[in-house]
């Protein structure tokens, strides 16, 4: 339930705060007031699109605060704030807020955690709903009709719905991929033999990882052939050759200190640093023969490490930037290749899961179809009732059902139309052809008053539904209203006497200037207060202001011994 409202910078509003009670609270005023600001900002704060010609002149963001109760058996909510690990100020209270700036960047808090406007409009659609002029062009909508329908029935018609659901989904999911394999084997044998070149291509070349870097040394040395000839033999020359060499002139300081060796141990250090050094030169020897040795006989040539080398960076260029990247190709053709060979298989598996899906999908949409069908029998008679009570009697409301068994859709194999028969001895017509703007309020609030009982949410605001209703109809439609606010919270913008008269709280909206500027104002107005009101409503113009207000007097007396038969205390 909806306790505590505060709107700042909103249109024409500077700053509103109202607290909110049980029952039915109308807001009431003249035209232009800013009754139906009120509902625009509650419809902000309850996830509307945020629009920025609402902030008021003058500010850079408009702010809105809610503060509802919460129902303890209020799952749905529990599970959002706990997912969203948003934790309750207190236990049975939540806080919504939303700013939006003149920039156009909007915030959505939840007891002051910083979410998504997607999650914040699934935590406020668990807490209060708006059923306006825009509902009721909703009504008129053929494709809509369904969704009234199944949203009066019961916990396992929603699971069957739920199921139906489900199951198209996946049978969606699969026909999906049915599609886009049938449509890859078109092409099949096309592109069967352009992976076979590629893989061919590749694995001909034999590739080694490593192999570039080895030949790209190759390919150097190989360019700096002679000189590298040169430096080798000019190395072994004065290492090996002669009796000076280094080789012979480390072994003769060698022998020369191993005298020494007898003498005194301090030589023994010196002597084994030469002995290591005579070691590591005849070493090198042998290196250096064999590097002559390879340049001399080696029969690679520079043109042929270029060719290779040129050939592997051909297939770098196609299938990688490196060998390594070639290779993880070439093992994804493998599996592509794979995949199309048994392209077939995965096309008849899927048909036969599909055929699975449908038989399955069939079954849960025929116990969906005959769900409905009971449901509607049962909507229409609670309709009737309601219409009957709504001075509307002698209207027949008529849910028409064609089903379609050849039909797989999100909503089962049902077609849903709404149609009235206003009058004994005519044709039914649908529902969009035939009813006034009158008779669309009360069948509205008809659909309402059935499905109250089956709305979790606490509160409900009603922006004039009122329109098109007079006489004794607006005096069975505010009855009506209070019968749902005996159990709900609800709030209505109204401009009908009989609907103010009824309710358990009254809200008058008013405006006037200040400094130069417009500003909107709402207070609760006391019983002396409503009398003048609802004179006004009925027309002070047309009668004496004593007997509009006696007759106002009256009508509010009427309205409370009404409410008193519920014996439910919102005064």
């Amino acid at each position: 339930m909806l306790k505590q409202l505060l709107i700042k910078n909103f249109a024409i509003i500077d700053e509103l705060s109202l607290p909110f009670y049980g029952g039915l609270t109308v807001l009431s005023g003249e035209t232009g007031a800013g009754k139906s600001i009120v509902v625009d900002a509650v419809s902000q704060i309850l996830g509307a699109k945020a629009d920025k010609s609402f902030v008021r002149k003058g500010s850079n963001k408009y702010y809105i605060e809610a503060v509802f109760s919460i129902d303890e058996n209020n799952e749905e909510l529990k599970n959002i704030l706990s997912e969203q690990e948003i934790e309750a100020d207190t236990p049975d209270e939540i806080t919504l807020s939303r700013e939006l700036y003149i920039a156009g960047k909007s915030v959505c808090r939840v007891n002051g955690t910083l979410i998504s406007l997607q999650v914040f409009r699934t935590v406020a659609s668990s807490l209060m709903e708006i059923h306006g002029q825009n509902e009721h062009q909703a009504l008129l909508a053929d494709e809509n009709h369904i969704h009234f329908l199944d949203g009066l029935g019961s916990t396992q018609h929603l699971n069957l719905i739920a199921q139906v659901k489900k199951i198209y989904s996946e049978h969606k999911e699969l026909s999906s991929k049915l599609k886009s394999l049938e449509e890859k084997n078109i092409f099949r044998q096309e592109r069967l033999e352009r992976l076979s070149k590629q893989e061919k291509e590749i694995e001909d070349a034999k590739l080694r990882i490593g192999e570039e870097e080895e030949l790209s040394s190759q390919k150097n040395q190989l360019r700096n052939k002679d000189k590298i000839i040169k430096a080798l033999s000019t190395t072994d020359t004065v290492l090996f050759e002669g009796d000076s060499s280094a080789l012979n002139a480390v072994f003769t300081a060698t022998k020369a200190l191993e005298p020494l060796l007898q003498i005194d141990n301090s030589f023994e250090q010196l002597y084994k640093r030469l002995d290591d050094i005579y070691y590591d030169i005849e070493d090198i020897q042998y290196s250096l023969s064999d590097m002559q040795r390879s340049f001399s006989t080696g029969t690679g040539s520079l043109e042929e490490v270029e060719e290779r080398l040129d050939k592997i960076r051909r297939l770098e260029f196609k299938y990688g930037k490196s060998i390594e990247e070639v290779l993880n190709t070439l093992d994804k053709i493998k599996q592509e290749k794979a995949e199309f060979i048994s392209l077939d298989k995965e096309i008849e598996r899927l048909k036969e899961n599909i055929k699975k899906q449908e038989i399955l999908y069939l079954k849960q949409a025929n116990l969906l179809s005959e769900s409905r069908k009971k449901l509607a029998q049962s909507m229409e008679e609670k309709i009737d009732t309601e219409l009957n009570h709504l001075n509307m009697s002698g209207a027949k409301f008529i849910v028409d059902i064609k089903s379609d068994s050849d039909k797989i859709a999100v909503n089962g194999i049902d077609d849903i139309r709404f149609y009235i028969l206003a009058n004994k001895g005519e044709d039914p017509k649908p529902l969009s052809k035939t009813a006034s703007g009158g008779e669309l309020s009360r069948i509205m609030l008809a659909i309402k008053s059935v499905s109250a009982d089956k709305n979790s949410n606490e509160s409900m605001v009603f922006d004039e539904i009122d329109t098109g209703i007079s006489g004794r109809a607006a005096q069975v439609v505010a009855e009506k209203m209070w019968n749902i606010a005996a159990n709900k919270q609800v709030l209505a913008v109204t401009h009908l006497q009989q609907i103010a008269s009824m309710a358990s709280k009254h809200i008058l909206v008013a405006k006037a200037e200040n400094n130069g500027r417009t500003i909107t104002s709402a207070k609760y107005i006391d019983e002396k207060e409503r009398i003048k009101e609802i004179a006004r409503m009925i027309g002070q113009s047309q009668t004496s202001v004593k007997s509009a207000q006696e007759h106002a007097q009256s009508m509010l007396l009427d309205a409370k011994a009404y409410r008193n038969r519920f014996n439910k205390k919102f005064e």
